[in-house]
């Protein structure tokens, strides 16, 4: 999501706003002034799906994840990545993120302004102060943290009392922003203007998550206003005037408002969500065409996730394949080794790996929503292995890498590049650039990727477990401990992962009957290794008899899920076994080309100086692990040797991860 200015390489910003005025005629002359296929009216629309995927807190459906109250980190990575998240949350200064909003509603603001994105003067400033009451409202839902529930109160309190400015500053009611009203003229007159719909998500979702997640009932009022307001606005338009405003970046408003018609059960904000229909894009994805090259990564995955939610509100057929058709198309055609995709920001023809290298690949912002609509479609598809597969990769190599491990307030990048020599960094037009130490600050930065890193290091827990009609799933190996409601049972989860390929589940207070299922990833090297209280499971290395009591294989010898259903009480101990070995996954559009993993973890060389921007040639065979540190290995490249670690543990320093193998 960089901002508009002179550089070599478009934006989306740049590219969108060049449409200009011209292209309301242009949207009139491609598109009949009539609502597309997938356009469902709320009274004739399908059965929705059973069970519902939707529910922030995960409570929704048959199967789905559980409340974010019920499961605690233990210590890891991923927990210390949430301490300095919550940290920054609090030191925060509300009323310097405040000041513009006061100014656009003409009250005094004293406080010191903010600078990047957030700056006086910048056409999206205030988006941060959605994503901080997302950020607060998950913080709070999964830890209890009274700080963060007094702080996220507070600013919600702040933002109704300025939207009851509204007709006072010369607003139509309801209209909330840190800028005027008057961008939105701009943007239906095809006029220049960087993505006003977009800001207005941020504050819809962060108000409903106050709502759902942390109990803020006027945060659903503002939200009920605010969304009023967006009906309003958008029920003016004709259709393609409409399609024309769409192509300026709008961000989640389809799913924000599918998701506030699912509070409230208001049919206009259904019709309202049904106005972000992109057909331009979304059209061919409905029919399982790959058109996605030159569309900008981020604008996109948000829209996808706005077909699936509406499916699961209208039944539509049509948005389950939008969204399903993407996300298969994406994972299968346009992701780099870490999960991420995008090369400055856009796709690129399909398999375009080698060729496509940069170090301004994979965008934070653009694998976090790719993990939010992997999520939905986990909970209408848990059958399948693949989900869960990419979700882990992505998680592990990508996110959990993305903030400064030595930074109090876990200050995060904005692209995780993958270029010969990449550093973890910040966009060329934007501060600071040229610098392996360049990640966000305190008050001076603020970009998209700043901001959904405060939701992306607050909801680790959020996909760790899922429940079903039997019982439990453990989905990913993170240090955890799991109440499960309907039994009582309280487990905790122990393991070193990737380090250690073992993971341990204790029974630590409760007894009941019900199935505990664990996952066997497909990177699994070979049978898992199973025990219960210590003695081998049957059919599990060291046991000759069949598999008794797990689920059937569903591939050679492998099945995805370790299913032992019988009477857990406490004391009990589950221990899975996990073997991991040495792969190289070649890029699609040049073999020879590698990246190295090792189980779900990416290698990458590190260097403390710049190594240069040829992609350097690595003796596969010399690869191997040392006994010096977890998960560090060392191979020879170039001549020279070379230490490899995770790429989510490269920090500071350059790395490698694609090769020449030789």
């Amino acid at each position: 999501m960089s901002e508009p200015a002179g550089r070599q390489h478009p934006t989306r910003r740049r590219v969108l706003v060049a449409f200009g005025v011209g292209a309301l005629a242009a949207e009139q002359a491609l598109l009949p002034g009539t609502p597309p296929r997938a356009w469902v009216p709320s009274g004739l629309a399908g059965a929705a799906p059973s069970p519902g995927g939707y529910a922030p807190d995960g409570t929704a459906g048959r199967f789905a994840a559980l409340p974010l109250r019920a499961v605690r980190l233990l210590d890891s990575a991923f927990r210390d990545n949430q301490r300095r998240n919550t940290a920054y949350l609090l030191f925060l200064d509300p009323e310097r993120l405040l000041r513009s909003f006061r100014l656009n509603y003409g009250v005094a603001a004293a406080a010191r302004p903010c600078g990047g994105w957030e700056r006086p003067g910048s056409q999206v400033r205030g988006h941060t102060t959605g994503h901080l009451l997302s950020g607060l409202a998950l913080t709070y839902a999964n830890t209890g943290d009274d700080a963060a529930l007094a702080r996220l109160g507070s600013l919600v309190g702040e933002l109704a009392a300025l939207q009851a400015r509204a007709r006072q500053a010369g607003f139509h009611p309801g209209y909330l922003s840190a800028f005027p009203e008057a961008y939105f003229d701009r943007l239906e007159q095809g006029r220049r203007v960087w993505s006003p719909y977009y800001i207005i998500h941020k504050f819809l979702a962060g108000l409903i998550d106050s709502y759902q997640l942390a109990g803020d009932a006027q945060a659903l009022d503002v939200a009920v206003r605010l969304g009023d307001w967006v009906e309003w606005r958008t029920s003016r338009l004709p259709y393609a005037q409409m399609q024309m405003v769409l192509r300026t970046e709008f961000g989640g408003m389809p799913e924000a408002l599918a998701n506030l018609y699912a509070i409230t059960g208001a049919e206009r904000y259904l019709a309202a969500a049904q106005r972000f229909y992109h057909a331009r894009v979304l059209d061919p994805l409905a029919d399982g065409i790959d058109a996605l090259a030159g569309l900008q990564a981020n604008v996109t995955v948000p829209k996808i996730i706005g077909c699936l939610r509406m499916w699961e509100e209208t039944g539509s057929g049509r948005y389950r394949d939008i969204a399903q058709s993407f996300w298969d198309i994406v994972t299968g055609h346009h992701v780099y080794v870490i999960g991420g995709a995008g090369n400055y920001e856009h796709f690129h023809a399909p398999g375009a790996v080698a060729s496509q290298l940069s170090n301004f690949t994979c965008e934070n912002c653009v694998s976090y929503n790719m993990l939010k609509l992997t999520r939905l479609l986990y909970f209408h598809q848990p059958a399948r292995a693949d989900l869960l597969d990419y979700y882990e990769r992505t998680l592990f190599n990508q996110m959990l890498g993305e903030q400064d491990p030595s930074s109090p307030h876990g200050f995060n990048c904005y692209y995780t590049g993958l270029s010969a020599g990449a550093f973890k960094r910040q966009p060329l037009n934007y501060f600071p650039a040229g610098n392996p130490d360049a990640y966000s600050t305190d008050y001076d930065d603020f970009t998209c990727d700043t901001a959904t890193g405060m939701e992306t290091q607050a909801k680790f827990a959020d996909t760790i477990y899922a429940r079903d009609d039997s019982g439990l799933r453990v989905n990913l190996f993170i240090p955890s401990q799991v109440a499960c409601p309907e039994t009582g049972l309280m487990l905790r989860q122990v393991t070193a992962f990737p380090d250690d390929p073992v993971t341990r589940l204790s029974v630590v207070s409760g007894a009941a009957v019900m199935t505990l299922r664990v996952r066997v990833p497909s990177w699994a090297a070979g049978p898992p290794g199973v025990r219960l209280n210590g003695a081998a499971i049957p059919g599990s290395p060291g046991s000759s008899r069949g598999l008794s009591g797990l689920s059937a294989p569903a591939g050679p010898w492998i099945a995805p899920w370790i299913a032992l259903r019988r009477l857990w009480r406490a004391g009990d101990v589950l221990e899975v076994r996990l073997p991991m070995r040495l792969a190289f996954e070649p890029a699609p559009d040049r073999p020879s080309v590698q990246a190295v993993t090792y189980g779900p973890v990416v290698l990458s060389g590190v260097s403390r100086t710049d190594p240069g921007p040829v992609t350097p040639a690595l003796e596969t065979a010399s690869v191997r692990r040392t006994g010096a540190r977890p998960m560090t290995f060392e191979a020879a490249a170039g001549g020279r040797p070379a230490r490899l670690i995770p790429v989510s543990r490269a920090a500071h320093e350059y790395y490698t991860v694609y090769w020449q193998a030789v």
